[in-house]
């Protein structure tokens, strides 16, 4: 619905505490949404024939936030630019897929990049857990991180920035926009599961 999705978008840009105040025949089923974005609301009097209903920002932190700052410290790359530094870098980057195994099943994989399931990400890159890919071998390898979608990789690509690794992006859109872009994947190989 475009009104929802029209009062998540402002929900995110909000500090905490902040508000969108909006005519109630705007904001529509007020409830729902309030829980849905950890939001308060009141309802105010404009005029006798409308109504504006502030959705005020819970303190607590969110999800957005978390996205927030972790966007703030990594780099980004659209498909289409990712592509071409693997297609014609001197120095390409190692593409981190950090999706399950079914979700690379579905869609496919880049070639060449390198499979970290989200939950082991910190412990196979980091050199001191003694169980680091063989691919990344130093904190400043330029690396960038990819997702079904563009979130998840976000967060990871800031975990990798907070241990020491320098030179961290991620897939603006993730694989999904990498499908979109038409842009080539080939088949996943899980062998090194089984290891």
């Amino acid at each position: 619905e475009v009104r929802r999705a029209a009062i998540h978008q402002a929900v995110q840009h909000l500090e905490p505490g902040g508000f969108v105040a909006l005519r109630q025949d705007v904001a529509g089923h007020v409830g729902a949404m309030c829980v849905e974005f950890g939001l308060e609301a009141a309802s105010m009097p404009v005029t006798d024939a409308a109504r504006v209903v502030l959705f005020r920002r819970t303190s607590r932190t969110t999800v957005h936030d978390l996205l927030w700052a972790a966007r703030s410290s990594i780099g980004r790359i659209r498909a289409r630019d990712l592509f071409d530094e693997i297609s014609g870098s001197r120095r390409p980057p190692i593409v981190v897929d950090t999706r399950t195994h079914t979700d690379r099943c579905r869609s496919g994989v880049i070639s060449g990049s390198i499979h970290v399931p989200r939950t082991v990400l910190e412990w196979h890159l980091d050199a001191t857990s003694g169980y680091r890919h063989p691919a990344v071998t130093r904190l400043d390898d330029p690396l960038v991180l990819l997702c079904n979608g563009g979130y998840s990789s976000s967060l990871a690509a800031a975990s990798l920035v907070h241990i020491g690794f320098t030179d961290v992006r991620d897939l603006v859109g993730g694989m999904r926009a990498w499908l979109l872009a038409g842009l080539p994947v080939t088949e996943p190989d899980h062998a090194h599961l089984d290891l």
